[in-house]
């Protein structure tokens, strides 16, 4: 119980300190996707454990320890957040997904989705009473019209999508798809211009202004 409330206490401070500009939010550019084309407008998440690794260390107060149970308990999953909206307008409807999403991983296997019953209930706390109603208050009616989808992320004890390694998954929104390159840029060091000493992604393999290999 008390990690629980451990739990609540520091993504409840996460809201708080959502506004402020920080490392994590470069994270947070390529781990959502926002699509609108012909009256529909579609949101997709996907909420990786290194993400609240990096926002939890951010916003202050939570020991490695605790961040490293935290980052332990989320990575045994693949959360993916989703909402199919129809726009007319000012106004819009929440489109129903059901069946509608369908996570494809590093090899292009469709993955099962999870029962509630096969998820660790400390998990679904935090999807239930903190992401849920963070949702809500960030976006309204639309952000409260989003569906959670929670997938098994480890097999023989290692992680299949791991957004620090190589690699290309996919999630299908009522038959829009969705693809995430990895590793994220945001979880690697920046390189070096030898030339000018300009700082650079950390993917470019060469400079663009100068071509050389960096």
């Amino acid at each position: 119980m008390k990690k629980i409330l451990f739990l609540l206490t520091f993504f409840a401070g996460l809201q708080i300190s959502a506004q402020q500009k920080s490392t994590s939010e470069k994270m947070l550019e390529e781990i959502q996707y926002t699509r609108q084309s012909q009256g529909n407008l579609k949101l997709v998440w996907w909420i990786p454990a290194d993400y609240w690794e990096l926002a939890i260390g951010e916003n202050g107060g939570a020991t490695p320890e605790q961040i490293a149970y935290i980052k332990d308990l989320l990575e045994e999953y693949t959360i993916i957040i989703a909402g199919d909206y129809t726009i007319n307008g000012t106004d819009f409807k929440v489109n129903k997904l059901n069946n509608g999403v369908t996570l494809y991983g590093l090899q292009g296997e469709k993955v099962p989705l999870l029962k509630d019953s096969q998820i660790d209930g400390k998990v679904a706390i935090i999807i239930n009473e903190v992401l849920k109603p963070l949702f809500t208050e960030m976006a309204g009616k639309m952000g409260s019209g989003m569906s959670f989808f929670v997938y098994n992320n480890k097999k023989d004890g290692k992680i299949m999508i791991d957004p620090r390694k190589a690699g290309e998954f996919k999630v299908e929104v009522n038959k829009d798809v969705f693809t995430w390159q990895l590793p994220l840029v945001s979880l690697l060091s920046d390189k070096t211009c030898p030339v000018n000493q300009e700082k650079l992604p950390g993917n470019y393999v060469y400079c663009p202004i100068h071509g050389n290999k960096l």
